[in-house]
Parts: structure tokens; sequence; C-alpha cells
């Protein structure tokens, strides 16, 4: 019988993968629903021998696989898990407190004291699993090559979005043999809760915020993923490592333009501050982004609605103490980005 795309069903791990090469158990899985209706399935890269000589003409006359590729997005309506999972895998170094509600800060990898290799989890989607399943596959080995939150005006929950782009090793498991989880409850937080402080003006103060657009970049160095002895999976390469490359972090905002408004000024004057973004739904519920230091790179006017505005493109700049970026996220969902769940040894008799 044909299947509605709706029909799919998509888990990740909330855990940490041990290693690149193990997969997490059901244990160490989170099931959330998404916007996007494209898959991750693992594609197939091939090669053939036209190019070759001693073939007695120009023609293909064999196809060779080379290597397994995966990516792809997850694109959701921002919830204080979601974010707290996405902050947590793609900045890659975490710290939590507290107990029932709980805090998740997260900040960039150090190269020196942490490596250049992002915490990795598994992907799974299944549509109709089980003996007649139409999709039943897990991606094992993946990472959070970057994100983008855009926070915008309007009514509904459109207005605050968040997507994770997805890099894999190209290892897989078909079926997957995977039980999924039941779907976590997740708490948005509405564009309409922000609280937005940039290079000294709280904007929402003023009610002059329009949109916004953070991002995060890790630029995983995916072609140094392949090296000898880095694995194969069904006759073709996978890779056996995934590290980030030169980081990028982003901001760029719109806001009404009127008498008084600094944006042009501080841009001449190089003035520095820092950028501050929050969302909020309840005292167990939040998300807070510190951009440490910032200078505006480009201000340019615009119209929205025939109204005056300006954007504005920020220069996220190093702090020497506070690092780049900084995530604070509370939520209820436990155990993000820790290590899997050890089972339980039986009782000795």
């Amino acid at each position: 019988m044909p299947a509605n795309d709706r029909e799919i069903l998509i888990a990740f791990g909330k855990n940490k993968q041990d290693d690149l090469a193990t997969a997490n158990t059901a244990a160490g899985l989170v099931r959330m629903g998404k916007l996007n209706a494209s898959n991750m399935y693992p594609t197939l890269n091939t090669e053939n021998d036209a190019e070759e000589f001693g073939k007695g003409h120009e023609f293909a006359t064999a196809v060779f696989k080379t290597y397994w590729d995966v990516s792809g997005q997850i694109e959701k309506y921002v919830s204080s898990q979601f974010a707290a999972w996405v902050m947590a895998f793609s900045l890659g170094k975490t710290t939590k407190s507290g107990t029932g509600t709980f805090t998740y800060t997260s900040t960039p990898l150090d190269p020196v004291t942490d490596g250049l290799e992002l915490p990795a989890f598994s992907f799974v989607e299944q549509m109709r699993p089980g003996a007649n399943a139409v999709v039943d596959f897990m991606n094992i080995g993946c990472c959070i090559n970057g994100w983008t939150l855009s926070i915008g005006s309007g009514p509904g929950r459109a207005s605050a979005k968040l997507v994770a782009d997805i890099v894999g090793s190209g290892k897989f498991a078909e079926p997957s043999e995977i039980t999924l989880p039941a779907a976590t409850a997740e708490t948005l937080l509405p564009a309409a809760s922000a609280s937005i402080t940039i290079n000294g003006v709280d904007y929402v103060t003023a009610k002059n915020f329009v949109s916004l657009e953070a991002g995060w970049n890790n630029n995983i160095l995916l072609d140094d993923g392949f090296y000898p002895g880095s694995g194969t999976n069904a006759g073709a390469a996978i890779r056996g490592r995934l590290e980030v490359g030169s980081r990028e972090a982003s901001l760029r905002y719109t806001a009404r333009f009127e008498a008084g408004s600094t944006e042009y000024a501080k841009m001449k004057n190089q003035t520095e501050g820092t950028a501050v973004i929050s969302l909020t739904y309840d005292t167990n519920h939040s998300m807070t982004m510190t951009y440490q230091r910032v200078q505006f790179g480009m201000v340019e006017r615009s119209s929205q609605n025939g109204i005056v505005t300006v954007d504005v493109t920020c220069v996220p700049l190093y702090h020497s103490t506070n690092g780049i970026f900084t995530s604070v996220i509370e939520t209820t969902l436990d155990g993000i980005a820790e290590g899997e769940p050890k089972p339980t040894p039986p009782d000795e008799e």
C-alpha cells in the first residue's frame, strides 16, 4: 500500500555514542517530530572507468563503489528540549546542573583540551517498521555540522525556528533493529517571549525589533574523514573521524530605524559590546545565547511593510576569558550528550 510521508518516525541519540562507529542503543535515543520532509538515507557514491585507457574505446565498461555519504537537516519550531540537544552536540562541550529542571551550559570545544571531534549520535528513520517496513534504517556516527536560529515577527509557531545541519560517517544499519521510544513532550519557546540586547541596545523595550538570524558552523572536515583504515560498509568507504574545521559564529538582524538609532554610528566608531538573545516559556524552560563580543560589520537601510528599517550584520569576536559563544538552556529533558546508559548487571546469586 502507498505510504504517506507524514508517517515517518525519527529518533536520534540523546546520549552521545561511545565512539563514532558504535551505535546508540534504544535507551540512548530520543524521539521528536520535525517540519521538513527530506530524509537522510545514505547516499552511495560511485565512479566508472570511462577515462581509463586500454579499453579500445572511450565508453565506461564498469561502475565502482567509492564511498557512503550522509547529510540532511532537522527543522523544528524552537523547543527547550531540541535547542538543548542542538547546542550540546554542535558546540561540543556541555555541563549540566540541577535536578528535575536541568541547566545545560554549552560552549565550543577547546582543541587543546577537548580535541577536534564532536560528540556523535545515531539517527533513526522508520515508516511502518516491521515485516512490511517502508523505511527502517539507522545512520551511525552523525554529528551536527551547524545550526540556524530564526526569530521573526508575526503570530504562530513559525516565528521561532531552529534548523540543525547533520552529517554522518556513512556507516548504517538496515533494518535498524531498534524499537523507538515514545515521543518526547516538547515545550515551545515562542518568539513573543524574546529578550534581545545587542551592543548596548535593548531592542525589545524599544519595540523596534523585526527579526534575526543566528548561526554556528563547524565546517567539519568531511574529506579528511576518509583515510587508510577509516572503514568500509558494503564495499564502500566510510568516514572514521568527523573533526571540526574553522568554526564560525554568525548573527544578523533587522530593526526599525528612527531618529536616535545608533547602528550607523556604532559601525563607524567600531563600538563593541555583547549580544544576548533569550527565549522563555517559564522558569523550567528557557534559552539564552550570548555572543561575548560583537562589532557591526555592515549596516544597510531597508524597509519592512513600508516602515524604514536597518539590516545589521554583526562580527562575533573572541573573548580571551569567555570565548566566543555560550548557550545556557533550562529544560526537563535529562541526559543530553551524556554517555550511553550502561545495562544494570544481574544480581549475583
